[in-house]
């Protein structure tokens, strides 16, 4: 594993390679991490999740990343939802003039 290169209450970034993992100190690191490409991506997903929060903005891998590292259930099942609801709507059509 690589280097740790911020903490936020349970939550650790090490940073590997070119890349950063996002770990829940909680469980064991098999159950609760998650890959991303920046350090501000990383402090997005602890905020998130420490706050409950549900960006619309995030893409379908990030919101993936949030039910990773979070351990509430009610919180995992807002953001599963959300993303039920993406996948259902399908993607937007270009627009042609």
């Amino acid at each position: 594993m690589g280097r740790q290169v911020y903490q936020e209450g349970s939550f650790k970034v090490y940073r590997v390679g070119n890349n950063f993992i996002v770990h829940n100190s909680r469980y064991l690191f098999a159950e609760a991490h998650t890959h991303v490409r920046t350090l501000n991506t990383a402090k997005k997903i602890i905020y998130c999740t420490m706050n409950r929060v549900i960006p619309k903005t995030f893409p379908e891998y990030l919101l993936n990343s949030l039910i990773r590292v979070s351990d509430d259930e009610h919180y995992n099942c807002q953001v599963e939802s959300l993303i039920e609801v993406r996948r259902q709507k399908g993607r937007k059509l270009k627009y042609v003039n």
